[in-house]
């Protein structure tokens, strides 16, 4: 009996060790904006890594045209979107996931499969491979010759991205903003559950040539300087699991305890049947 006892408690000592060593989740693994290279500490001044987006095919872009003759730009705006109609979809300047005002995907430009936009009145304009600046500067090039004083706003109708995986709320997501950044759009989302594998988070990004994965570490503080912390139209954000989420044990250290005993009282009563049928 009393060797049976023994090898009772080596079992539930190590089953003891093994969950304490594997279940927990330290705050080293969920803390965001760690300093774990020293380089970069509190109250320095971070260089941002801003990149020109150039515009590419699924592109929505509300184009504004300016004069001091209201009637002569305004056969270059769709129908629905003309003055006396609705008011005009490069108005709506809302932040945020606000609705309101008229929808961009009815009244803003489409960029085509071939990199076009069709403008009422002035054709067919090629957009991709060009930034919104650019994009402003060719149109009012082309429409100069008919009205002199003619002046373009362009600009993207928001930051479309998508966020799934290991976050409170997962789906499509559009921001009216000029910039959005990862941090922003993980916000967004609820934040990310105490599963998430914070240090490999996965970015798909699009490309004129096709698509790159980059993978990024919220937990430390590099990927501000990368030029991946601000998003682009269309980006696709996924957050791996924790290898924890594979062992079912709890996600803090009173669910561990708490299956740590269900285990250790399980495990017991079997030896013990397993003991007295001997």
């Amino acid at each position: 009996m009393t060797k049976q006892r023994s090898e009772l408690k080596l079992v539930v000592g190590f089953l003891f060790i093994l969950f304490l060593a594997s279940s927990c989740i330290p705050n080293e693994k969920v803390v965001y904006l760690q300093d774990k290279n020293q380089d970069i500490p509190n109250d320095s001044l971070i260089n941002l890594k801003r990149v020109d987006y150039k515009l590419q095919p699924n592109d929505i872009l509300l184009v504004n045209f300016y004069s001091s003759d209201l009637e002569a730009v305004e056969k270059y705006y769709p129908v629905f979107a003309r003055p006396g109609s609705i008011s005009l979809a490069g108005n709506n300047n809302g932040g945020g996931n606000g609705n309101s005002g008229p929808d961009p995907y009815l009244t803003g430009y489409n960029v085509d499969k071939d990199g076009m936009i069709e403008i009422n009145a002035l054709g067919r304009v090629k957009a991709a491979g060009l930034t919104t600046t650019e994009l402003k500067y060719a149109i009012e090039e082309q429409i100069r010759p008919q009205i002199k004083d003619i002046l373009v706003g362009v600009k993207l109708s928001g930051i479309p991205y998508t966020i799934f995986g290991e976050v409170r709320s997962v789906g499509p997501n559009l921001i009216r903003q000029y910039e959005v950044t990862l941090l922003q759009a993980i916000a967004e989302a609820g934040d990310l559950t105490l599963n998430a594998d914070r240090a490999h988070v996965k970015l798909l990004r699009q490309y004129p040539d096709g698509a790159r994965i980059h993978e990024l570490d919220v937990t430390g503080r590099s990927f501000l300087q990368s030029e991946y912390y601000f998003l682009q139209p269309d980006d696709i954000i996924y957050v791996p699991p924790l290898k924890i989420r594979e062992l079912g044990t709890g996600e803090t250290a009173l669910q561990t305890f708490a299956t740590l005993i269900s285990v250790i009282s399980g495990t017991a009563l079997i030896i013990s049947v397993l003991t007295n049928n001997n």
